[in-house]
């Protein structure tokens, strides 16, 4: 069996920005082999992962303005040229798909878009998955032409992966529950966030344990049909545990739905914070304050968690009316500074484990999605519950309070449960990749314990690479970001991965 050069195991945006950097790469090089490139894609979709293509809804938004969502001033400008050229057809077929989401979003943005006010604008997920295809697909016949490339895409899920010398030896799993195997010189893990943790409901309530599968709106349809079967109105409750992103993106999209909210008697989101993601100010003030950071370096003697508490004190005061983003930039920044004195271990134990302990304090989204929730509370059927999410038994909700820690009934019964939990550990994920590679012994779950330990060439084992979420919690000399759910931190790192992949070939 002759090995295949690159293998990339998930064909989200991860392994997409990851492809057009090396044909990029190669276009400029002076290669003249061949290089095979697989892709394995356990959906039937390439080139768009979750967030940019069907499985997400039409009307599911960038969660940062358009202006943010490109770090790499380049790549902003070739998405803008790119976006004007499109503008018509992408915004025609939008109203003809997204239905009433979709004109309420036009008549907020119209203004913003013709006067290319890009920082108010959070444009439709899926635009940005068209263009990337678009890009890679140009890319792509250029190294094809040239016979830079051979590229295999096949539907499958990786399994397992073994080493095998300098190699690894690849088990795919195919929708029919065959399977293969195959041998690869270079292997990339880049299969997106680790699963959520699965949640279990009696037989009589109907679980959407995962938003995103099939597709939402197979979920939203689902939810329609559970709630329709049930005589009596009092009893159409539904739950959402977990108040992440796409638990306010779910919220969004059922307020454009009446004929669905109709149906919801209550609606109800649990969750340990019991608040969704903060409105973006947009904004600047005078003076950002950093009390409790200013006293913690008059005084001195501080150590990594007194740093972090007090962080955490002067980003509570900044978001109480929202989110301006100037002023959680500044304490961050200021944090990071008091930090240098404490040395490498302490930054690692910041990217590893505080980071995102700070980021949740943060979490922010657009107004398209704020009033999303505005509209359901105006409805007084939207209810946010502080509390840890334990299970639902007989319907019901039994939920712990944070600061105590007592156990305690919702007194609503609920017919629908839908999971908009985080990720799960990985020594602990359902992904069978994940699980072997930790429980094998080939790679190392970092001190986030929701990503891999890799070396600045991204290497969690030699010749074993990861790229996108599953890189969170890293810091080395290329990598130091505490969660990379981000387009545009992919983009900015996929060249640097691009050149690990292609050195020892040319």
């Amino acid at each position: 069996m002759e090995p295949i050069d690159i293998l990339i195991a998930g064909s989200g945006i991860a392994c997409t920005t990851t492809v057009i950097a090396l044909f990029r790469k190669l276009i400029h090089s002076p290669a003249q082999q061949t290089i095979s490139i697989s892709i394995i894609e356990k959906h039937h979709e390439f080139w768009t992962g979750i967030p940019y293509g069907n499985r997400s809804s039409v009307n599911a938004l960038t969660i940062t303005s358009i202006a943010d969502f490109f770090t790499d001033e380049k790549e902003r400008e070739l998405f803008f040229e790119w976006f004007k050229l499109n503008q018509q057809e992408l915004l025609t077929g939008y109203l003809v798909n997204g239905g009433l989401t979709a004109s309420e979003w036009l008549q907020r943005n119209k203004i913003a878009i013709d006067n290319e006010d890009w920082k108010s604008v959070y444009l439709p997920r899926f635009m940005f998955g068209r263009y990337l295809n678009e890009i890679l697909k140009g890319l792509l016949k250029i190294v094809e032409d040239r016979k830079l490339v051979k590229l295999t895409l096949i539907n499958a899920e990786v399994i397992n992966a073994a080493p095998v010398n300098d190699q690894y030896e690849i088990t795919l799993e195919y929708q029919d529950k065959t399977q293969s195997k195959l041998v690869v010189r270079k292997l990339v893990i880049a299969t997106g966030s680790a699963p959520v943790i699965n949640i279990t409901v009696d037989d009589n309530v109907t679980l959407i344990n995962n938003l995103y599968e099939p597709t939402v709106n197979d979920n939203i349809t689902k939810l329609k049909t559970a709630l329709a079967s049930v005589t009596n109105a009092a009893n159409r409750n539904v739950l959402l545990v977990g108040s992440n992103a796409s638990s306010i993106e779910f919220l969004y999209l059922l307020a454009g739905l009446p004929h669905i909210t109709g149906l919801i008697n209550k609606l109800v989101v649990v969750s340990k914070s019991g608040l969704l993601p903060y409105h973006i100010l947009d904004k600047e003030l005078a003076h950002y304050p950093t009390e409790s950071l200013d006293q913690l370096k008059e005084n001195g003697g501080y150590d990594i968690k007194t740093l972090v508490a007090a962080a955490m004190q002067d980003i509570n005061e900044a978001v109480k009316d929202g989110v301006i983003i100037p002023h959680i930039d500044r304490i961050i920044s200021y944090t990071f500074e008091l930090m240098a004195p404490l040395g490498e271990e302490a930054r690692k134990k910041f990217i590893g484990i505080y980071g995102m302990q700070l980021s949740n304090l943060f979490r922010r989204s657009g107004a398209d999605y704020k009033g999303g929730e505005a509209v359901l509370h105006q409805t007084q059927k939207l209810t946010l519950l502080k509390g840890a999410f334990v299970n639902v038994e007989s319907g019901f909700l039994n939920y712990t309070d944070p600061p105590t820690g007592e156990q305690n009934k919702y007194d609503t019964p609920f017919k629908v449960v839908i999971n908009c939990t985080g990720a799960n550990d990985l020594d602990k994920s359902s992904s069978r990749l994940i699980y072997s590679l930790v429980h094998n012994g080939i790679a190392k779950v970092n001190l986030s314990g929701k990503g891999f330990y890799v070396n600045e060439n991204f290497e969690a084992a030699p010749n074993l690479y990861i790229m996108g979420p599953l890189l969170g919690g890293n810091m080395n000399s290329r990598i130091h970001f505490w969660h990379l759910e981000n387009a545009s931190r992919l983009i900015y790192l996929a060249p640097f991965l691009a050149g690990c992949l292609l050195q020892d070939f040319f």
